[in-house]
């Protein structure tokens, strides 16, 4: 039996996070590169994550303990390594099925996304303490598309994919401390790219590229709609301002000065990229025509109704030109 075999077992197709009961090893020879970590003298590599105190460093291998199989499968647990780098030695070592996203705090409390063996749309999303202890265990019928742990361990969240009720699609935050669930929402926000927390408050905040950072109080509440769909619709992202003036436009409460906000960025949209595309011209122009119409400017409608008709056949607007054409002639 190899020395990885006796730090991380062998296969196993067990679903629980397992302790690796051997004491703690000094090491010495840790190298770090950007999100990639080695322990050469005992033969150990993979992902990592940096406590912002620099003194934990947690890596793991969604592998077996071979090396021979790795990322979906259907047995071979993959393996994980909490090191401490003011002690210059491995803490604790485990396995669960499938490690990935990994995050550890200052005082070494760390988490795990288990991503599991297997077709299923299923994960588990661990946080432990420095000794392994499991303080959250939290699995669900959804893949987990990412996670987060707060600087000091004390709060943790996560996020499913799409899936069906009642996993898919959540944010869930966590208190570390009492192993408990604070909320679990159907977010308004879209997934995120990175988390924050405020620890004393039992906040938690999305972070999204480009659009902005965005909270969710301790019931779940988001706290910054106003401020979200705003920022969606002064973005570079033209996808993004077509979406966020599409909502603004189905408002049941749509007043002619939203209308009119929504011209403009559905023109802005164009500029930065839109018209490239058919399919998202097409929308554009749809949308175009909406506010129009909205705003009683019909002629203005049908033009931009018919040009994205003729890039889209199916863009559902013909039985509102055929209305529009018949209100104009009323009208005359």
């Amino acid at each position: 039996m190899g020395l990885l075999d006796l730090l991380f077992g062998g296969k196993d197709s067990s679903s629980t996070a397992r302790k690796v009961g051997l004491p703690a090893i000094p090491v010495s020879d840790l190298r770090i590169s950007d999100t990639f970590a080695e322990i050469d003298s005992i033969g150990y590599y993979g992902e990592c994550a940096i406590s912002p105190s620099r003194e934990w460093v947690l890596i793991w291998r969604d592998s077996d303990s071979e090396v021979t199989h790795a990322g979906h499968r259907k047995k071979g647990l993959g393996s994980y390594v909490l090191y401490n780098d003011h002690q210059k030695k491995v803490v604790f070592k485990g396995t669960i099925e499938r490690p990935n996203g990994g995050h550890v705090a200052n005082n070494g409390i760390f988490s795990l996304e288990d991503w599991h063996f297997g077709d299923d749309l299923s994960g588990t999303f661990y946080v432990f303490s420095h000794d392994g202890s499991v303080l959250i265990r939290q699995t669900l019928k959804a893949n987990i598309y990412n996670s987060a742990l707060s600087e000091n361990g004390l709060l943790a969240a996560c996020q499913t994919a799409i899936a069906p009720e009642p996993d898919g699609n959540r944010l869930t935050a966590f208190d570390v401390s009492s192993g408990t669930t604070i909320f679990s929402v159907h977010p308004e926000t879209q997934w995120a790219n990175a988390y924050e927390f405020s620890e004393q408050n039992r906040f938690v905040a999305v972070a999204i590229d480009g659009i902005g950072t965005f909270w969710y109080d301790s019931n779940g509440r988001f706290l910054n709609p106003e401020k979200y769909h705003q920022a969606r619709l002064s973005c570079d992202k033209f996808n993004e301002i077509l979406l966020a003036a599409e909502e603004l436009l189905k408002k049941p409460d749509l007043t002619a000065e939203q209308a009119e906000t929504a011209l403009l960025a559905i023109s802005r949209a164009r500029t930065l990229g839109a018209d490239a595309d058919t399919g998202w011209k097409a929308k554009a122009l749809k949308l175009q025509g909406l506010a129009y119409e909205f705003l009683n400017e019909k002629e203005k409608a049908i033009l931009v109704f018919e040009e994205a008709l003729s890039l889209n056949p199916k863009i559902g607007v013909k039985s509102k030109i055929t209305k529009l054409r018949k209100s104009l002639g009323d009208e005359s």
